[in-house]
């Protein structure tokens, strides 16, 4: 999700947020994760999305959705489904007049998640059937983990849901994360400046998003720039990477940092507020490629694990 839409949102406090209507199990349970290789600008990205197998019932393929923490709700792909239809007639879901499935099932490895309701949106394209072809139907966004305790484990590519913390794990010191309206920010240290990073799943591309003045800080000496144009809600506006070589505290992790990023066109005015909220910037999961990030959304802590456990 685009960070200018993020923190206008934050800011206006204006974006509606719909129920949770997803169902699942409250025992532990494990979805394997999985990432997708893209180019973008030129430059091959072996972690440039984030993705989740879903199959669907009467269906014989294996699908993805795309995880995506900067989307409060999941989402399906209206075009997606209507391919899937044409080839598996039952599997076809009927889609109201709102655009919205009803009692949806799938998949999501060995977890088996129901939407009571989910919204479908236009995204064109068919689906591929050869045989290893990856097709993303559709995004799991922060409704699959709310209220939950959760592991993101980076280095193992899964997701632990309804985590249950043993006698070893106490040990690990859990620090304060704001979660509200569906949303987690992530207090850290930048720069010996206590800051907050809005926190997204569905942004692999930047290890670090912030403003122009932060990003230059940062940068290393004679430092050469990077543009590249970037896609946010059928706008295109155009990112800027600078080499770093400095880091970010978080939850007690010094964890290093190679790019910071800021996007050019945002207004001065939207920096300003998102300042004086805290707000930093925004991290994604090029940031923990190497950690297992633990987040207790239902008493609002996170820590980073040792690999080991």
């Amino acid at each position: 999700m685009s960070f200018v839409f993020i923190v206008s949102s934050l800011i206006a406090g204006a974006q509606h947020i719909a129920p949770n209507y997803l169902q699942l199990s409250d025992e532990p349970q494990i979805i394997p994760l999985k990432w997708k290789a893209d180019s973008m600008n030129g430059i091959w990205d072996e972690h440039a999305a984030l993705l989740i197998p879903v199959k669907i019932n009467n269906c014989t393929k294996e699908f993805y959705m795309q995880f995506d923490l900067g989307s409060s709700s999941s989402v399906l792909y209206t075009e997606k489904l209507q391919s899937i239809g044409k080839m598996f007639p039952k599997a076809a879901s009927l889609i109201d007049s709102n655009s919205k499935l009803h009692a949806f099932e799938l998949m999501a490895g060995k977890t088996k998640i129901k939407a009571q309701e989910i919204v479908a949106i236009s995204m064109p394209g068919d689906i591929d059937w050869r045989k290893n072809s990856v097709n993303i139907i559709g995004t799991l966004g922060t409704d699959l983990i709310d209220d939950r305790e959760v592991v993101i484990d980076y280095p193992g590519q899964k997701l632990v849901l309804n985590y249950q913390l043993n006698r070893i794990d106490t040990i690990i010191h859990t620090t304060d994360l704001m979660y509200a309206r569906r949303s987690i920010l992530l207090p850290a240290i930048i720069k010996d400046k206590q800051t907050i990073l809005y926190f997204d799943t569905g942004s692999s591309a930047f290890e670090l998003l912030t403003n122009e003045k932060t990003a230059h800080v940062l940068a290393m000496p004679n430092a050469v720039e990077k543009r590249y144009p970037v896609e946010s809600w059928g706008k295109t506006l155009t990112a800027v990477s600078i080499p770093t070589s400095d880091s970010i505290i978080i939850a007690g992790h010094q964890l290093p940092l190679k790019k910071a990023t800021y996007i050019e066109g945002v207004s001065d005015s939207q920096v300003s507020q998102m300042m004086k909220m805290g707000i930093g910037g925004m991290t994604g999961n090029k940031l923990f490629l190497h950690s297992k990030l633990y987040l207790d959304l239902k008493n609002k802590k996170f820590a980073l694990m040792s690999l080991g456990k």
